[in-house]
């Protein structure tokens, strides 16, 4: 399952019991961490402090350990390879966060369980518990969004109130199949029970004592009731990995893909080697002499505007000065050959040797084209 593209409610819910079977050693690790918070509840209740006392002195290490059962659920339902020391170590900024959440949520369902007393009006107090399940409802992923994308209280809460604004239908389908689905598993459990004992287990099941076969199925109701549960921990995961993933994407439809289209292209020149500067515009000698300056002919190209050029090459080009030339003794480079006056008129004199020579060839050899023609009468 791709929890980048959009998932029915119900393909998510049956994929939580999926993911609950992949996270065995997360299973395992929450047992134990909830023996060593039962423990630690037991250990206050010991030394005389009063157990709500106990209780809260434990809630920091309460939230860490869901914390911790949280990254390890959405790990597994994305694929990511990150070990239980890692999410141990990644949860403990999480949980200082979530602190902060439960005293904001504290407050808040304090005064409005302070305003309904103190109103002993039934209104009001039906006016404020639909008000703190709608504030229940639209702040539901805030601990997903604080461990899972680490944000921190207040972005979370903005998140999570827009979140359940754009995704309102989902949401509310997975709060109801959260709250059913343990109604109904209790009770096809109880009726099972009810039913199926005295009709095949009568014998082995004595109604009026608490013998060994009750212990069993007593123990086995109860594993099954703690992976029920957490199938319905790693439901909440995917539902909002799915939302996350569909609301930072704006849309769960990808944007269309660029088609490329091939369209032909002219060139300029018998040899196919200049590209024009528009497609499917075949290039003139109009369009050349007014975008690059140059004239064209039949046998080559000239320029067009020679002092303009010039004048380019000129602020373009800056010969080395003399003093910036620095030579080395044991620099590697060709032979300089020094000319002479002497050796200047040599060259020059055979030069004009040379083509006078040429010119004489030239006029001494006969013309194999041309035809004599005679004229008689």
């Amino acid at each position: 399952m791709d929890l980048r593209e959009q998932q029915n409610i119900f393909t998510l819910f049956l994929n939580s019991f999926r993911l609950t079977n992949r996270a065995g050693g997360a299973i395992f690790a929450l047992i134990l961490l909830g023996i060593l918070l039962y423990a630690l509840i037991f250990a206050f209740a010991w030394l005389g402090l009063p157990l709500v006392i106990a209780k809260i002195l434990v809630m920091p290490f309460s939230l860490f350990c869901g914390a911790v059962f949280m990254r390890q659920l959405g790990i597994k339902a994305q694929n990511d390879g990150e070990s239980f020391s890692n999410s141990c170590t990644n949860a403990a900024l999480p949980t200082v966060y979530l602190v902060i959440y439960s005293l904001i949520m504290g407050v808040v369902a304090g005064g409005l369980a302070i305003l309904m007393v103190a109103s002993r009006s039934v209104p009001i107090a039906v006016i404020g518990y639909i008000l703190f399940l709608f504030l229940q409802f639209r702040t539901i992923f805030v601990p997903a969004a604080i461990v899972l994308r680490e944000q921190g209280p207040i972005s979370a809460l903005i998140y999570s109130w827009q979140l359940t604004g754009h995704r309102w239908g989902m949401t509310l389908s997975m709060c109801l199949i959260s709250f059913l689905a343990p109604i109904l598993v209790v009770g096809a459990a109880g009726y099972a029970l009810y039913v199926g004992i005295p009709l095949f287990f009568a014998d082995s099941f004595h109604l009026a004592a608490l013998t060994a076969p009750w212990l069993v199925a007593g123990g086995v109701l109860l594993v099954l009731w703690f992976l029920f549960w957490v199938s319905l921990a790693g439901f909440y995961i995917l539902v909002f990995l799915n939302l996350d993933y569909g609301e930072n994407r704006g849309s769960y439809t990808p944007a269309p893909e660029v088609q490329l289209t091939d369209e032909p292209t002219q060139v300029f020149g018998a040899d196919n080697n200049v590209l024009p500067p528009g497609i499917g515009k075949p290039v003139t000698e109009q369009d050349l002499h007014h975008q690059v300056g140059l004239q064209v002919t039949r046998a080559s190209l000239k320029s067009a505007e020679p002092e303009a050029m010039n004048q380019h090459l000129d602020k373009v080009y800056q010969p080395p000065k003399s003093e910036d030339i620095v030579q080395y003794a044991d620099e590697d480079r060709m032979p300089t050959i020094l000319f002479d006056d002497e050796m200047a008129k040599q060259i020059e004199a055979n030069q004009q040797m040379w083509a006078q020579q040429t010119k004489h060839e030239k006029t001494d050899k006969p013309d194999d084209n041309q035809t004599s023609i005679k004229m008689s009468k």
